[in-house]
């Protein structure tokens, strides 16, 4: 008797072995498959053209999970002139650019481009014009820049970069990574890497006065001022944060906004139409109800979905 129940047991222990397996790789997978596609890097330049308009170029570089043939850039200041250039896979493709205003007054940028499929490595330029991101605060400009990233990561890097003929002054926030200068213009960087989903930034720069070139004094002031003016920027961060934004959603996202544009919807029927799964959904919908985008009511065993009004 005793052989037979030892020979159970031992088969037995491989089973066990799979299934405790499965436990701990099916929420990786999941994981894995939550988004559209994983961005690499994601690079923001600005040029400050005059006292009212920035030049904004976008550089991303994502990997797709999925099938898809856009993306969708949001931003709370006016657009102009938009372009793209979009690479799949090293080879440049035609692209669509078009603006619209959706809920909020926020303007979004689609970028439509050949269907691109899962393992696809995709490089996307986005470049316009835009105003109301150089402020007068206290008698003096100031640029002030507010991003949070609904997904990972693997680089994010910001320049900006400022014209002959103006002083830099507190606050500078944060610190520069680095700083260059020449006759006509000064480069701010700053580069953060593993950016988590929800994590997010705020980009302030005091400008001043009227000169002809930059003195080598000017790299001293912009690290001093970099803390001398912690303490404004933290206030000035939670007086203006939420109509100073810009938001990076996901295509998800983007897909309930459309939904919803027709009316509200519960949140078991948004489920059907988008295809994915319930924990999807309800992680989607907490994430836009605090970026303020929707609100949810209350109804029976699941949640009436609307567009939060302006």
């Amino acid at each position: 008797m005793s052989p037979v129940k030892n020979q159970k047991s031992k088969g037995r222990k491989p089973a066990l072995i799979i299934i405790l397996a499965l436990i701990f790789l099916l929420p990786l997978a999941f994981s894995q498959e939550e988004y559209d596609y994983n961005i690499e890097s994601y690079s923001i330049y600005f040029d400050i053209i005059n006292d009212n308009t920035v030049k904004e170029t976008i550089e991303i570089s994502l990997t797709a999970n999925t099938n898809f043939s856009r993306y969708v850039f949001y931003s709370d200041y006016p657009i102009e002139n938009p372009d793209a250039i979009v690479k799949i896979n090293g080879e440049m493709k035609v692209v669509n650019v078009s603006v619209s205003k959706i809920v909020g007054g926020i303007n979004a940028v689609y970028v439509k481009f050949p269907i691109v499929h899962p393992g696809d490595r995709v490089e996307i330029r986005i470049s316009f014009y835009s105003s109301g991101m150089l402020q007068n605060v206290q008698n003096k400009k100031q640029f002030a820049y507010y991003i949070k990233f609904s997904q990972p990561v693997g680089v994010f890097y910001v320049r900006l970069f400022v014209p002959k003929g103006y002083a830099i002054l507190s606050p500078v926030i944060p610190s520069p990574d680095m700083v260059e200068s020449s006759e006509n213009r000064l480069v701010l960087e700053w580069k953060r890497e593993n950016i988590k989903a929800g994590e997010e930034f705020y980009f302030i720069v005091g400008f001043s006065g009227e000169i002809k070139g930059f003195s080598p004094l000017w790299l001293v002031v912009i690290f001093v001022s970099a803390f001398a003016g912690g303490f404004f920027a933290g206030m000035l961060y939670k007086e203006r944060r939420g109509k100073e934004k810009v938001e990076i959603l996901r295509s998800d996202e983007e897909k309930i906004i459309e939904l919803l544009k027709n009316g509200p919807v519960l949140q078991s029927e948004l489920v059907k139409r988008l295809g994915v799964s319930k924990a999807k959904v309800s992680l989607l919908l907490k994430d836009m109800e605090k970026k303020g985008l929707i609100e949810r009511v209350k109804e029976g065993r699941s949640y009436l979905v609307k567009l939060k009004e302006s």
